[in-house]
């Protein structure tokens, strides 16, 4: 015959009772696997929240870098003339880091002047594209730290090859360098 104790129901008696419960073990368990998951994931969540500025200031620069290039390329690529520093740019009463003209087939002339603007503390490069004396669009092309460089070779009087250098806000370096269509 099995010794039972009067009065000190067994663990598997009070659990078919229906007394619900964790044992201390069973909570140990379960925490300890609950650190394992959620610290770990804290971790990631972190990072990602730290470094998601990061990743948006470098897809803002290359963003930028693209349209100054594909820009600044067409526009060298169809000047007649080459004006760096420009004093009286397309569009504007300031002067302008370079301006490139052109006449299409129709006669009518076409200039393209590359400047900065500053905004705030936000200075940008901009493009505006005159027909004729009229301006036609403004656009800002990109954020840069400083003023870009602009110069040509042999010279931009009689230019050859036309080169943009310049640094986008969130540090990405950047250089466009276009060869002039012939005279």
């Amino acid at each position: 015959m099995r010794n039972a104790r009067v009065g000190s129901p067994t663990t598997s008696s009070r659990r078919a009772r229906g007394a619900g419960g964790f044992t201390l073990v069973e909570l140990v368990v379960a925490v300890t696997v609950v650190g394992l998951i959620v610290g770990p994931l804290t971790a990631a969540a972190e990072f990602f929240i730290s470094h998601g500025g990061t990743a948006t200031g470098v897809f803002a620069d290359d963003t930028s870098v693209r349209s100054a290039i594909s820009l600044f390329d067409t526009d060298a690529q169809s000047a007649e003339s080459v004006t760096a520093p420009d004093p009286a740019p397309c569009g504007s009463g300031s002067s302008a880091l370079v301006t490139m003209s052109w006449t299409d087939d129709s006669g009518t002339i076409f200039r393209a002047s590359w400047s900065t603007q500053t905004s705030g503390t936000t200075m940008s490069l901009v493009r505006q594209r005159c027909t004729g004396t009229t301006l036609v669009s403004t656009l800002l092309v990109a954020d840069v730290t400083a003023p870009p460089t602009v110069t040509c070779t042999p010279n931009c009087a009689n230019a050859s090859t036309i080169t943009l250098t310049g640094t986008a806000a969130n540090g990405a370096g950047f250089t466009v360098s276009s060869k002039r269509r012939p005279s």
